[in-house]
Protein backbone atom coordinates (compact mmCIF):
# COMPACT_ATOMS: atom_id res chain seq x y z
CA UNK A 1 0.00 0.00 0.00
CA UNK A 2 1.48 3.29 -0.92
CA UNK A 3 1.93 6.10 1.61
CA UNK A 4 -0.96 8.13 -0.08
CA UNK A 5 -3.42 5.17 -0.02
CA UNK A 6 -2.76 4.12 3.51
CA UNK A 7 -3.35 7.89 4.56
CA UNK A 8 -6.40 8.33 2.87
CA UNK A 9 -7.46 4.73 4.83
CA UNK A 10 -6.89 6.14 7.76
CA UNK A 11 -9.09 9.41 6.76
CA UNK A 12 -11.69 6.92 6.32
CA UNK A 13 -11.16 4.58 9.28
CA UNK A 14 -11.40 7.94 11.23
CA UNK A 15 -15.03 9.41 9.93
CA UNK A 16 -15.96 6.14 9.84
CA UNK A 17 -14.91 5.70 13.62
CA UNK A 18 -17.11 9.45 14.43
CA UNK A 19 -19.82 8.26 12.73
CA UNK A 20 -20.51 5.18 14.56
CA UNK A 21 -19.62 6.85 17.86
CA UNK A 22 -22.81 9.09 17.11
CA UNK A 23 -25.57 7.27 19.06
CA UNK A 24 -23.01 6.76 21.99
CA UNK A 25 -22.23 10.64 22.42
CA UNK A 26 -25.93 11.49 22.30
CA UNK A 27 -27.08 9.20 24.63
CA UNK A 28 -24.58 10.51 27.69
CA UNK A 29 -24.98 13.77 26.20
CA UNK A 30 -27.17 14.88 28.82
CA UNK A 31 -25.39 13.00 32.04
CA UNK A 32 -21.93 15.56 30.92
CA UNK A 33 -24.29 18.73 31.50
CA UNK A 34 -25.04 17.48 34.52
CA UNK A 35 -22.08 15.95 35.72
CA UNK A 36 -19.86 18.96 34.16
CA UNK A 37 -17.27 16.60 32.43
CA UNK A 38 -16.91 14.57 29.46
CA UNK A 39 -18.99 10.89 30.96
CA UNK A 40 -16.29 7.76 31.36
CA UNK A 41 -18.11 5.76 28.14
CA UNK A 42 -17.81 8.69 25.08
CA UNK A 43 -14.07 9.29 26.56
CA UNK A 44 -13.13 5.84 26.63
CA UNK A 45 -14.72 5.48 23.21
CA UNK A 46 -12.27 8.59 21.76
CA UNK A 47 -9.63 7.26 23.26
CA UNK A 48 -9.64 3.46 21.48
CA UNK A 49 -10.90 5.17 18.30
CA UNK A 50 -7.86 6.56 18.09
CA UNK A 51 -9.56 10.13 17.59
CA UNK A 52 -7.77 11.42 20.76
CA UNK A 53 -4.36 10.56 19.00
CA UNK A 54 -5.44 11.98 15.46
CA UNK A 55 -3.41 14.47 15.23
CA UNK A 56 0.27 12.77 16.97
CA UNK A 57 2.90 12.43 15.20
CA UNK A 58 3.01 8.49 13.65
CA UNK A 59 6.36 8.03 15.45
CA UNK A 60 4.72 8.69 18.74
CA UNK A 61 1.75 6.14 18.26
CA UNK A 62 -0.52 8.89 16.62
CA UNK A 63 -2.34 8.77 13.20
CA UNK A 64 -0.96 11.80 12.06
CA UNK A 65 -4.52 12.92 10.46
CA UNK A 66 -4.97 15.62 7.56
CA UNK A 67 -6.46 19.15 8.66
CA UNK A 68 -9.43 18.47 6.80
CA UNK A 69 -9.96 14.84 7.89
CA UNK A 70 -9.72 16.16 11.41
CA UNK A 71 -11.70 19.12 11.40
CA UNK A 72 -14.86 16.86 9.46
CA UNK A 73 -14.20 14.56 12.24
CA UNK A 74 -14.56 17.19 15.28
CA UNK A 75 -17.75 18.64 13.43
CA UNK A 76 -19.41 14.81 13.10
CA UNK A 77 -18.99 14.80 16.98
CA UNK A 78 -19.93 18.21 17.47
CA UNK A 79 -23.20 17.65 15.68
CA UNK A 80 -24.11 14.75 18.20
CA UNK A 81 -22.93 16.66 21.49
CA UNK A 82 -20.86 19.94 21.55
CA UNK A 83 -19.34 19.35 24.39
CA UNK A 84 -17.65 15.64 23.18
CA UNK A 85 -16.57 17.18 19.96
CA UNK A 86 -14.86 20.51 21.79
CA UNK A 87 -12.83 17.38 24.06
CA UNK A 88 -12.03 15.39 20.63
CA UNK A 89 -10.96 18.50 19.24
CA UNK A 90 -8.84 19.36 22.31
CA UNK A 91 -7.39 16.26 22.93
CA UNK A 92 -7.15 15.66 19.47
CA UNK A 93 -5.39 18.67 18.41
CA UNK A 94 -3.07 18.43 21.07
CA UNK A 95 -0.98 16.08 19.38
CA UNK A 96 0.75 18.53 16.53
CA UNK A 97 1.79 20.44 19.56
CA UNK A 98 3.48 17.07 20.74
CA UNK A 99 5.53 16.89 17.21
CA UNK A 100 7.72 19.20 19.04
CA UNK A 101 8.72 17.71 22.33
CA UNK A 102 12.52 16.15 22.07
CA UNK A 103 12.66 12.64 21.12
CA UNK A 104 13.52 11.02 24.55
CA UNK A 105 10.27 13.25 26.41
CA UNK A 106 8.19 11.54 23.52
CA UNK A 107 9.82 8.27 24.03
CA UNK A 108 8.42 8.67 27.84
CA UNK A 109 5.64 10.25 27.03
CA UNK A 110 3.92 7.62 24.47
CA UNK A 111 5.32 4.02 25.84
CA UNK A 112 1.53 3.22 25.40
CA UNK A 113 -0.07 4.30 21.96
CA UNK A 114 -3.50 5.24 24.04
CA UNK A 115 -2.15 7.93 26.02
CA UNK A 116 -4.17 11.18 26.18
CA UNK A 117 -2.96 14.99 26.57
CA UNK A 118 -3.92 18.07 26.31
CA UNK A 119 -3.45 21.34 28.28
CA UNK A 120 -3.39 25.13 28.10
CA UNK A 121 -1.57 27.66 26.75
CA UNK A 122 -2.04 30.87 28.27
CA UNK A 123 0.97 31.23 30.06
CA UNK A 124 -0.13 31.02 33.37
CA UNK A 125 3.04 29.03 35.42
CA UNK A 126 6.23 30.00 36.27
CA UNK A 127 9.23 28.25 35.69
CA UNK A 128 12.96 28.08 37.22
CA UNK A 129 15.84 26.63 34.85
CA UNK A 130 17.62 24.02 36.92
CA UNK A 131 20.10 21.09 36.31
CA UNK A 132 18.29 18.82 33.66
CA UNK A 133 15.27 20.80 33.42
CA UNK A 134 12.58 22.88 35.00
CA UNK A 135 10.72 23.65 38.61
CA UNK A 136 7.12 24.69 37.78
CA UNK A 137 4.51 25.91 39.62
CA UNK A 138 1.25 27.42 38.73
CA UNK A 139 -2.41 27.76 38.27
CA UNK A 140 -4.13 27.09 34.63
CA UNK A 141 -7.83 27.63 33.80
CA UNK A 142 -10.01 25.70 31.19
CA UNK A 143 -8.14 22.62 30.74
CA UNK A 144 -10.80 20.84 28.65
CA UNK A 145 -11.46 16.79 28.85
CA UNK A 146 -8.64 16.76 32.24
CA UNK A 147 -10.43 14.35 34.07
CA UNK A 148 -9.32 12.30 31.23
CA UNK A 149 -5.84 13.01 30.42
CA UNK A 150 -2.70 11.33 30.99
CA UNK A 151 -0.48 14.20 31.02
CA UNK A 152 -1.14 18.04 30.99
CA UNK A 153 0.52 21.19 29.55
CA UNK A 154 0.60 24.11 30.99
CA UNK A 155 2.96 26.97 29.71
CA UNK A 156 4.99 28.89 32.07
CA UNK A 157 7.56 31.75 31.94
CA UNK A 158 10.94 31.09 32.77
CA UNK A 159 12.32 33.33 35.57
CA UNK A 160 15.73 34.69 36.86
CA UNK A 161 15.09 35.31 40.71
CA UNK A 162 11.92 37.66 40.18
CA UNK A 163 11.79 38.84 37.33
CA UNK A 164 11.14 36.71 33.67
CA UNK A 165 13.85 36.08 31.48
CA UNK A 166 13.45 37.91 28.36
CA UNK A 167 14.44 37.01 24.74
CA UNK A 168 15.94 39.23 22.19
CA UNK A 169 12.48 39.77 20.53
CA UNK A 170 11.64 41.82 24.32
CA UNK A 171 9.32 38.69 25.09
CA UNK A 172 9.64 36.69 28.10
CA UNK A 173 11.12 33.06 27.61
CA UNK A 174 8.85 30.41 28.02
CA UNK A 175 8.27 26.60 28.06
CA UNK A 176 5.17 24.03 27.98
CA UNK A 177 6.14 21.26 30.69
CA UNK A 178 4.09 18.39 30.07
CA UNK A 179 3.13 17.01 33.58
CA UNK A 180 1.80 13.57 34.27
CA UNK A 181 -1.89 13.78 35.63
CA UNK A 182 -0.77 12.61 39.04
CA UNK A 183 1.32 15.81 39.45
CA UNK A 184 -1.76 17.73 38.55
CA UNK A 185 -4.15 18.62 41.50
CA UNK A 186 -7.77 19.22 39.53
CA UNK A 187 -9.43 21.90 40.58
CA UNK A 188 -13.98 22.41 40.76
CA UNK A 189 -14.00 25.08 38.91
CA UNK A 190 -16.61 24.56 35.66
CA UNK A 191 -19.63 25.98 36.52
CA UNK A 192 -20.32 27.62 33.19
CA UNK A 193 -23.49 28.33 30.92
CA UNK A 194 -21.99 26.52 28.13
CA UNK A 195 -19.84 23.65 27.18
CA UNK A 196 -20.91 22.79 30.59
CA UNK A 197 -20.09 18.34 29.66
CA UNK A 198 -16.19 19.62 28.57
CA UNK A 199 -14.80 19.24 32.46
CA UNK A 200 -12.80 22.67 31.69
CA UNK A 201 -11.89 22.77 34.98
CA UNK A 202 -8.33 24.53 36.35
CA UNK A 203 -5.58 22.18 37.51
CA UNK A 204 -2.39 23.16 39.61
CA UNK A 205 0.82 21.81 39.93
CA UNK A 206 2.85 22.79 42.94
CA UNK A 207 7.00 23.01 42.45
CA UNK A 208 6.89 20.17 39.76
CA UNK A 209 10.48 18.89 38.61
CA UNK A 210 9.74 18.73 35.40
CA UNK A 211 13.00 17.54 32.89
CA UNK A 212 13.82 19.25 29.80
CA UNK A 213 13.52 16.50 27.57
CA UNK A 214 9.10 16.94 28.65
CA UNK A 215 9.26 20.77 27.60
CA UNK A 216 8.29 22.31 24.16
CA UNK A 217 9.88 25.52 24.18
CA UNK A 218 8.50 28.79 23.16
CA UNK A 219 8.67 29.99 20.29
CA UNK A 220 8.64 26.34 18.48
CA UNK A 221 10.29 26.03 15.45
CA UNK A 222 11.52 23.01 13.85
CA UNK A 223 9.47 20.14 15.16
CA UNK A 224 11.12 16.73 16.25
CA UNK A 225 8.83 15.03 14.22
CA UNK A 226 8.92 16.47 10.30
CA UNK A 227 5.44 16.33 8.34
CA UNK A 228 3.24 18.31 6.35
CA UNK A 229 0.81 18.23 9.26
CA UNK A 230 3.67 19.98 11.48
CA UNK A 231 4.08 22.50 9.08
CA UNK A 232 0.66 23.96 8.49
CA UNK A 233 0.22 26.80 10.69
CA UNK A 234 -0.71 25.74 14.22
CA UNK A 235 -2.07 28.12 15.70
CA UNK A 236 -4.47 28.29 12.31
CA UNK A 237 -5.11 24.96 12.75
CA UNK A 238 -6.63 25.13 16.50
CA UNK A 239 -8.25 28.50 15.29
CA UNK A 240 -9.80 26.32 12.10
CA UNK A 241 -10.55 23.09 15.37
CA UNK A 242 -12.50 25.43 17.81
CA UNK A 243 -14.54 27.04 14.72
CA UNK A 244 -15.06 23.56 13.35
CA UNK A 245 -16.98 22.46 17.06
CA UNK A 246 -19.48 25.09 15.92
CA UNK A 247 -20.05 24.37 12.61
CA UNK A 248 -21.38 20.80 14.12
CA UNK A 249 -23.67 22.59 16.49
CA UNK A 250 -25.36 24.40 13.67
CA UNK A 251 -25.47 21.63 11.61
CA UNK A 252 -27.68 20.03 14.96
CA UNK A 253 -29.36 23.67 15.37
CA UNK A 254 -30.80 23.41 11.84
CA UNK A 255 -31.81 19.90 11.74
CA UNK A 256 -33.43 20.02 15.08
CA UNK A 257 -35.93 23.36 14.01
CA UNK A 258 -36.76 21.09 10.58
CA UNK A 259 -37.52 18.19 12.48
CA UNK A 260 -39.25 20.40 15.12
CA UNK A 261 -41.39 22.67 12.57
CA UNK A 262 -42.86 19.37 11.33
CA UNK A 263 -44.73 18.72 14.34
CA UNK A 264 -45.20 21.99 16.33
CA UNK A 265 -48.60 23.41 16.39
CA UNK A 266 -47.98 26.95 17.26
CA UNK A 267 -51.08 28.72 19.35
CA UNK A 268 -53.40 30.03 17.08
CA UNK A 269 -52.54 27.67 14.04
CA UNK A 270 -54.34 25.02 12.22
CA UNK A 271 -50.97 23.92 10.55
CA UNK A 272 -47.09 23.25 11.44
CA UNK A 273 -44.59 25.79 12.38
CA UNK A 274 -43.17 24.53 8.90
CA UNK A 275 -46.00 26.41 6.68
CA UNK A 276 -44.77 29.58 8.53
CA UNK A 277 -43.28 31.74 6.33
CA UNK A 278 -40.98 33.50 8.79
CA UNK A 279 -39.95 29.78 9.59
CA UNK A 280 -38.81 28.99 5.97
CA UNK A 281 -36.77 32.34 5.83
CA UNK A 282 -34.87 31.38 8.94
CA UNK A 283 -34.41 27.80 7.78
CA UNK A 284 -33.44 29.59 4.52
CA UNK A 285 -30.62 32.20 5.67
CA UNK A 286 -29.48 29.63 8.43
CA UNK A 287 -28.63 27.02 6.00
CA UNK A 288 -26.81 29.49 3.49
CA UNK A 289 -24.72 31.19 6.70
CA UNK A 290 -23.42 28.10 7.57
CA UNK A 291 -22.64 26.53 4.17
CA UNK A 292 -21.43 29.99 3.38
CA UNK A 293 -19.22 29.44 6.39
CA UNK A 294 -18.15 25.95 5.94
CA UNK A 295 -17.24 26.31 3.22
CA UNK A 296 -14.95 29.34 3.21
CA UNK A 297 -12.98 27.78 6.12
CA UNK A 298 -12.75 23.99 4.49
CA UNK A 299 -11.60 26.20 1.10
CA UNK A 300 -8.45 28.20 2.91
CA UNK A 301 -7.58 25.19 4.94
CA UNK A 302 -7.01 23.06 1.61
CA UNK A 303 -5.39 25.89 0.07
CA UNK A 304 -2.69 26.06 3.07
CA UNK A 305 -3.17 22.16 3.50
CA UNK A 306 -1.86 21.72 -0.07
CA UNK A 307 1.04 23.73 0.33
CA UNK A 308 2.35 22.24 3.48
CA UNK A 309 2.15 19.11 1.13
CA UNK A 310 4.29 20.44 -1.53
CA UNK A 311 6.72 21.73 0.48
CA UNK A 312 5.48 25.75 -0.70
CA UNK A 313 6.21 28.38 2.11
CA UNK A 314 3.11 29.76 3.24
CA UNK A 315 2.55 33.67 3.53
CA UNK A 316 1.52 35.27 6.08
CA UNK A 317 -1.63 36.61 3.92
CA UNK A 318 -2.29 33.01 3.63
CA UNK A 319 -2.41 32.16 7.22
CA UNK A 320 -4.40 35.62 8.12
CA UNK A 321 -6.95 33.89 5.65
CA UNK A 322 -6.87 30.27 7.83
CA UNK A 323 -7.14 33.36 10.94
CA UNK A 324 -10.23 35.13 9.18
CA UNK A 325 -12.01 31.81 7.89
CA UNK A 326 -11.96 30.16 11.52
CA UNK A 327 -13.44 33.19 12.97
CA UNK A 328 -15.90 33.56 10.32
CA UNK A 329 -17.06 30.15 10.51
CA UNK A 330 -17.46 30.16 14.47
CA UNK A 331 -19.37 33.75 14.03
CA UNK A 332 -21.38 32.11 11.14
CA UNK A 333 -22.10 29.21 12.81
CA UNK A 334 -23.57 31.05 15.88
CA UNK A 335 -25.89 33.57 13.11
CA UNK A 336 -26.94 29.90 12.37
CA UNK A 337 -27.73 28.69 15.42
CA UNK A 338 -29.14 32.20 17.20
CA UNK A 339 -31.81 31.87 13.70
CA UNK A 340 -32.81 28.13 14.39
CA UNK A 341 -33.26 28.82 18.19
CA UNK A 342 -35.33 31.93 17.33
CA UNK A 343 -37.50 30.26 14.79
CA UNK A 344 -38.19 27.36 17.27
CA UNK A 345 -40.15 29.89 19.76
CA UNK A 346 -40.84 29.03 23.09
CA UNK A 347 -39.88 25.04 22.65
CA UNK A 348 -36.50 25.98 22.25
CA UNK A 349 -35.90 27.64 26.12
CA UNK A 350 -36.94 23.84 27.81
CA UNK A 351 -33.55 21.70 29.00
CA UNK A 352 -35.18 18.99 26.65
CA UNK A 353 -34.74 20.86 23.94
CA UNK A 354 -31.63 20.70 21.57
CA UNK A 355 -31.76 23.86 20.19
CA UNK A 356 -31.08 25.57 24.06
CA UNK A 357 -27.98 23.52 24.33
CA UNK A 358 -26.87 24.63 20.82
CA UNK A 359 -27.62 28.00 21.70
CA UNK A 360 -25.57 27.76 25.01
CA UNK A 361 -22.39 25.75 23.30
CA UNK A 362 -22.38 27.98 20.74
CA UNK A 363 -21.72 30.93 22.03
CA UNK A 364 -19.59 29.79 24.33
CA UNK A 365 -17.39 28.93 21.26
CA UNK A 366 -17.35 32.16 20.25
CA UNK A 367 -15.80 33.62 23.53
CA UNK A 368 -12.51 31.42 22.67
CA UNK A 369 -9.87 33.93 22.18
CA UNK A 370 -8.80 32.14 18.76
CA UNK A 371 -12.29 32.63 17.42
CA UNK A 372 -13.79 36.16 19.57
CA UNK A 373 -14.48 38.67 17.16
CA UNK A 374 -12.26 41.50 17.58
CA UNK A 375 -9.77 38.77 16.22
CA UNK A 376 -10.68 40.27 12.67
CA UNK A 377 -9.08 42.93 13.04
CA UNK A 378 -5.48 41.65 13.24
CA UNK A 379 -6.42 39.75 10.38
CA UNK A 380 -7.35 42.38 8.39
CA UNK A 381 -4.76 44.25 8.97
CA UNK A 382 -2.45 41.80 7.41
CA UNK A 383 -4.70 41.84 4.56
CA UNK A 384 -4.55 45.66 4.24
CA UNK A 385 -0.60 45.49 4.81
CA UNK A 386 -0.32 47.49 7.73
CA UNK A 387 2.85 46.50 10.52
CA UNK A 388 1.19 44.62 13.28
CA UNK A 389 2.04 42.06 16.29
CA UNK A 390 0.80 38.84 15.47
CA UNK A 391 0.86 35.98 18.49
CA UNK A 392 0.15 32.63 17.59
CA UNK A 393 -0.44 32.75 13.81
Amino acid sequence: MTTMSSAASASASLLDAARSLVPLVQEHAPRGERERRLPDPVARALRESGIFRMCRPRALGGLEADPLTALQVIEELSRADGAAGWCAMICGTTGAFEAYIPAEGGKEMHASPDVVTAGVFAPSGRAVEVEGGYRVAGRWAMASACHHCDWLGGTAVVFDGMAPRMLPGGVPEAVVPMFRASECEILDTWSVSGLAGTGSHDFAVVDAFVPSSRCIRLPMTSPTHPGPLFVFPLFGFLASAVATTALGMARAAIDELVRLAATKRPSGMTTSLATRPSTALAVAEAEATLGAARAYLFEAVGAVWDAAVSGRSISLRERARVRLAATNAALGAARAVDLAFTAGGATALYAESPLQRSFRDVHAVTQHALVAPHTREVQGRVLLGLDTELPMF
